[in-house]
């Protein structure tokens, strides 16, 4: 049988993308009995990723002094998630049931694709997020929406956030270190065409 690993994946994350996934592991490993004494406290791997939010928002205001404590308490929140992650691995046993039950992800998982037609990244300023759709001919414009931490399962729980004339849009005013959902219709002169299926983007 081959051997079951942790992949360090959240090394390489983002930090706003970083306090999530700790959190998570925090909220997956909190009461869970596969995990009755982790080598990293989760009071511990809580406060690691409190501080880590501190100080990037602080560091988002500028100033070297910030922007090296921010990379300091980045450093300490790699390490206590490297330790949480091999004590896991080290539980689970072969079990990737447990390893996923701990908010953590398998070497080797398959990612799903996400539809290139559709994309997110980072706007120009903090709290902003540039989308874009590719362009459909004859289009009358494009109905953006937006759900802020969830994916809705109704249309009504959906809002609006812009209606432009063009195939893609910058919205501002969002909520940093945030999970947003996004979605796009187009209307054309005949009829409105069904949404995109959804895509999951954090705002910094």
């Amino acid at each position: 049988m081959k051997k079951v690993h942790v992949v360090f994946d959240f090394i390489q994350l983002p930090i706003p993308e970083k306090i999530l996934r700790g959190r998570k592991v925090h909220s997956e490993m909190s009461d869970n009995p596969s995990f009755p004494n982790p080598d990293v406290p989760l009071d511990e791997l809580k406060d690691a990723t409190d501080l880590l939010e501190t100080r990037y928002l602080d560091a988002r205001n500028g100033g070297k002094e910030n922007t090296v404590l921010m990379r300091q308490s980045e450093e300490v929140w790699n390490d206590k998630m490297r330790k949480e992650a091999r004590y896991v691995e080290r539980i689970a046993d072969e079990d990737t049931a447990i390893v996923i039950s701990a908010g953590f992800n398998l070497a080797k998982q398959p990612i799903p694709a996400q539809r290139s037609e559709f994309s997110a990244e980072a706007g120009k300023s903090s709290g902003s997020v540039f989308l874009r759709r590719q362009a459909v001919p004859g289009a009358k414009s494009y109905i953006w929406q937006l759900s802020i931490n969830v994916l809705p399962d109704t249309d009504d729980a959906w809002k609006i956030a812009e209606v432009t004339g063009k195939a893609s849009v910058e919205l501002t005013n969002l909520n940093p270190v945030t999970k947003y959902w996004f979605r796009v219709a187009v209307v054309t002169s005949n009829t409105t065409l069904p949404y995109n299926d959804p895509i999951m983007h954090i705002v910094t």
